[in-house]
């Protein structure tokens, strides 16, 4: 059954028992990502998110991806809830296998994404180092998920299928000049695996509570695999935020109390981040907030010399200082 309408949604709640013929219950679809429908639930006190997942992204280009993806997520996000007990994360409530759905419990009432507060001209670094604190927890606590788990999570096929091919490999083909250098990069996020890794670290996947701290969402590219790629990811979007918005003071005072609030060691952190910033203009999912063409070529000549030209053990802070320094 595919829910894509508030009707249909209804009649899954009723013919599953989550709710009664005769409960008043208020559906209403929540935009914003790209891989699934999602529906916010209310009825009587009760507030749920239930989400499935879609083939075919929404996005201009072919991009597929298999639907079992999103068990990975309901399983990853019960296994959080085991290994770090007090992490803000939605609670799984029901799962269905033959639909690819599963149910959660919703964020408080009036939250915002990070990425929609800062697009607002909001900068708060407390919540940059909510968010690095929650990363660090996951990483360092993973080693606690019993092995039948952890290898499960090793099965990297949703991670290739929704970062490594629209990004590493389909910038390869625009840039095959870059070949050796994204393999390279590929080759350290497929082998180099040491804790769980949430894949689609972005602040549009944190929802911002009244205290100011994130409830994190969105686990179904989740797996084992190298902490690398969340902090290039989280980072990189927070840079394109930077060049957008010219606020580039105020972004970079969430990338130091990021990267300081961050208790993990990892390794050739630039040029990852370079890549997520190539992909992000070039990929299979452009960033869509930025149309400039002489800033998206900024952004590109960035992102290719790190690719290419830095350091392992390059300082990642001073990178960035010193390119928002010289836009």
């Amino acid at each position: 059954m595919i829910l894509d309408t508030i009707e249909q949604v209804k009649i899954y709640l009723i013919q599953e028992l989550l709710v009664s013929r005769d409960d008043s219950v208020h559906v209403e679809y929540l935009s914003g990502g790209v891989s699934c429908r999602v529906w916010k639930i209310v009825q009587n006190n009760n507030r749920w998110v239930i989400k499935q997942a879609l083939e075919k992204l929404d996005v201009q280009a072919d991009w597929f991806s298999d639907v079992e993806r999103i068990h990975r997520e309901h399983r990853v996000m019960k296994q959080i809830e085991l290994i770090v007990p007090n992490s803000n994360v939605p609670k799984v409530l029901h799962v269905d296998y033959t639909n690819h759905v599963y149910m959660m419990t919703c964020a408080e009432e009036g939250v915002e994404t990070w990425k929609n507060i800062m697009m607002s001209g909001v900068f708060n670094v407390n919540t940059a180092k909510s968010a690095s604190a929650l990363l660090s927890q996951i990483h360092s606590q993973s080693d606690k998920i019993d092995e039948e788990q952890k290898t499960e999570f090793s099965d990297q096929k949703y991670f290739n299928q929704l970062r490594i091919d629209p990004f590493h490999r389909f910038l390869i083909q625009k840039y095959p000049e870059l070949t050796v250098n994204i393999t390279k990069l590929i080759d350290e996020l497929s082998l180099q695996r040491t804790c769980l890794v949430h894949g689609d670290f972005s602040p549009k996947n944190m929802l911002v509570q009244k205290n100011g701290e994130i409830v994190l969402i969105d686990f179904e590219v989740a797996h084992w695999g190298n902490p690398v790629f969340d902090l290039a990811y989280c980072l990189g979007h927070l840079m394109l935020k930077a060049w957008h918005l010219k606020k580039y003071e105020k972004l970079l005072g969430l990338i130091r109390a990021f990267l300081d609030s961050y208790k993990g060691e990892v390794r050739n952190l630039l040029p990852h981040l370079g890549l997520m910033l190539l992909a992000r203009m070039d990929g299979k999912s452009p960033v869509n907030y930025i149309r400039d063409e002489s800033l998206k070529q900024i952004i590109r000549l960035v992102a290719i010399s790190w690719i290419t030209n830095a350091s392992p053990d390059a300082n990642v802070l001073e990178a960035i200082e010193q390119q928002f320094q010289s836009s």
